[in-house]
């Protein structure tokens, strides 16, 4: 079906095209393949044996005139026979010259994606791939978040992965894993024993700046080159393009197995090399954003994508849905969502709710390089324009991680560091983002991402250090962990959607490295041996997750929670209560948080009766589910600290259920 879209900088009108076979369909008796090249005067398809002219056996198998249907701007071509595990590329003649170059809608490819593959899908398919299940949240801030880069979850010794599936997608296959000669658990297990209910894998699609063959490269793979393929520096076999393939499918496997979900950080603002992206080359000056024959610049990249044109719009549509349906990815967490204008990410929720409305869907709402976006800021989607999109894509709040630690790469100060000046941004924070009275970007709780740490940036144990003039990364003062406690209350205990950067409840660091991108593993893998040195403050984080799996309303996707909730903030202390109406949980909770040096008097209000008596789920040292000690109004808040509090009196009926049954 042929629409039309104008075409950049010419003011010319192409025909566009709505279907969903661009790239190749396969069967064992042909295949059909398509490109959408509207301004080429001739487009050749041509075959090979492998990859890449480096391996053995490289050889061209033929090439094929490709034939133009100008209602859509598509040119097809069919070859008869298997062609299973071939290569191809299509050769582009436009004004611009003729260049050779991947499928823009690639499935599969070669070592170092200098060339697409077809590939029998089904086959890649692991043992029991057909009883996978997507792990979605019944509502989207049941989600925690726990952000990792596949080569960090594992390259460490410390890891306990066998060698050969370090820093790859299998790593994440492997079961029961423990710190070598100890029987602390690592990577998936410890993921199972913490609680988390979902992995954000940073960038896993094909990127352009690791060489697959040497693989001693290293970077975040914010840079992508082919959107539909994994990146096959995390195979064991990138020249072969079936086998990350199927290796993805095997981790995705697994985590599903476990009950973790798994979200792909995507980046479809911008791409690795402009000249010699295969959109470019393909169909030049269309995809990106220009001014003045100027490629723009708002993803801080050297270019930025035009969402907002049609062709582009069906592309992320058709690849997220791709990566849904055959991958069974649970949720998409999109880089510099600014970059993109509300009308498409509206579109591309309403099609991820086509397979199934739990599906998560969040980003970033700002860009690298506002002056370069070219469209509206009426039109782009940060917070300002939070209330113009669909209540089910969530955002950033970098307001509360400001509020929480500072800065994000300075020695400023935040709230757990002593700060009064950012309490504001904490409170509202709490309330999800959506109380009237402290601040309402949000249209509701489920649609604020809470944190205070990511992959950019000093972690947050960096960021205390940091702040506090210290330099020992392997220090165990307890002011400093008392303040990683305090942010971890805050993220934990509130009303959003709870995120945080993988090892931030063991004191991560990256040696005070703030731009980690491309620094070696020594800097990046995640040191396993942490969880040991830290141990009280990972059962501090693993109590926090247990308290919020307990209480329904910190997890509620409606503004009923921020209604039935009170905040009192006197100078220095903030108390957050909140009212439970759900049969079966405790009917009261209250998060205190003391950032000063001396213990306080804790002050609790609520439009409701409140009890004389609590008891105390979270302490300066301790959090679980199961009460540690009682506590009254007149009692004090230890320094340095938060409190969970739940009524006594709902807390004891529940208990004396539970011993009855």
């Amino acid at each position: 079906m042929a629409t039309t879209a104008f075409y950049s900088n010419k003011n010319e009108i192409y025909n566009t095209y709505d279907g969903n076979d661009l790239g190749f369909t396969y069967s064992p008796e042909r295949t059909s393949f398509k490109v959408w090249a509207p301004s080429a005067e001739q487009v050749l398809l041509k075959l090979y044996t492998t990859g890449s002219f480096h391996e053995s056996g490289a050889q061209v198998l033929g090439i094929k005139q490709m034939l133009l249907d100008e209602a859509t701007g598509v040119w097809s071509a069919s070859v008869e026979g298997d062609l299973n595990r071939i290569y191809y590329t299509f050769v582009v003649k436009t004004e611009k010259g003729t260049h050779e170059t991947q499928d823009v809608y690639a499935k599969a490819v070669g070592v170092n994606s200098a060339r697409s593959m077809v590939v029998d899908l089904g086959a890649t398919n692991p043992e029991g791939w057909e009883n996978d299940r997507h792990v979605f949240p019944d509502k989207p801030n049941d989600a925690i978040i726990w952000e990792v880069h596949v080569r960090d979850f594992s390259t460490s010794d410390t890891s306990g992965i066998s060698k050969e599936h370090r820093g790859k997608f299998l790593a994440f296959t492997e079961k029961n894993t423990v710190i070598p000669f100890t029987d602390y658990p690592t990577c998936v297990s410890y993921l199972k024993m913490l609680g988390i209910t979902h992995v954000q894998l940073n960038p896993v699609f094909d990127f352009g700046s690791v060489n697959e063959i040497t693989g001693v490269d290293y970077n975040w793979g914010y840079d992508p080159v082919n959107y539909n393929v994994p990146d096959g520096s995390y195979s064991t076999d990138p020249y072969h393009g079936e086998v990350r393939i199927r290796e993805f499918k095997e981790m995705v496997k697994s985590l599903h197995e476990e009950g973790i979900g798994v979200i792909m950080d995507v980046v479809y603002n911008h791409v690795f090399c402009t000249a010699t992206s295969p959109f470019e080359m393909t169909v030049p000056g269309y995809y990106f954003r220009m001014q003045d024959g100027r490629f723009l610049n708002s993803s801080g990249c050297g270019n930025v994508t035009a969402s907002d044109k049609v062709m582009y719009r069906n592309y992320m549509v058709n690849s997220l849905r791709y990566w849904a349906e055959e991958y069974h990815i649970d949720g998409f967490r999109f880089d510099l969502m600014a970059c993109h204008d509300i009308e498409t990410m509206n579109i591309i929720r309403e099609e991820l709710d086509k397979i199934d409305k739990r599906i998560l869907m969040y980003g970033e709402p700002w860009t690298a390089n506002d002056g370069e976006n070219g469209i509206s800021g009426e039109d782009c989607c940060n917070k300002t324009n939070a209330k113009k999109l669909s209540n089910r894509i969530g955002m950033f709040n970098d307001d509360m991680r400001h509020g929480i630690k500072g800065g994000s790469d300075d020695d400023s100060k935040g709230f757990i560091q002593g700060s009064s000046h950012s309490a504001y941004n904490v409170i509202a924070g709490l309330m999800g983002a959506s109380s009237v009275t402290f601040g309402n970007w949000a249209n509701v709780p489920s649609q604020c991402i809470t944190y205070d740490s990511a992959h950019d940036n000093l972690t947050l144990f960096d960021k205390i250090l940091k702040s506090n003039w210290c330099d020992d990364f392997q220090s165990t003062d307890m002011l400093y962990i008392r303040q990683n406690m305090l942010a971890g209350a805050m993220i934990l205990i509130s009303l959003g959607i709870p995120f945080m950067l993988a090892g931030e409840e063991f004191a991560r660091s990256k040696h005070g490295d703030h731009n980690s991108y491309k620094s070696p593993d020594s800097i990046n893998s995640i040191n396993w041996t942490r969880t040991i040195r830290y141990k009280p403050l990972v059962d501090y984080y693993k109590g926090l997750i247990e308290i919020r799996k307990a209480f329904s309303p910190l997890r509620d996707n409606t503004t009923k929670a921020v209604n039935d909730s009170y905040i009192v903030y006197n100078g220095t202390i903030i108390s957050l209560t909140i009212k439970n109406d759900t049969e079966g949980e405790w009917k009261m909770l209250s998060l205190v948080l003391n950032n000063t040096d001396h213990a306080a008097q804790v002050e609790l209000k609520s439009q409701y009766e409140l009890p004389q008596t609590w008891y105390v789920l979270a302490n300066d040292m301790d959090a679980s589910d199961k009460a540690i000690a009682e506590f009254s109004l007149e009692d004090t808040i230890p320094p340095h600290s938060a409190m969970v509090l739940v009524d006594k009196e709902s807390y004891d009926k529940l208990a004396e259920k539970e011993t009855n049954e």
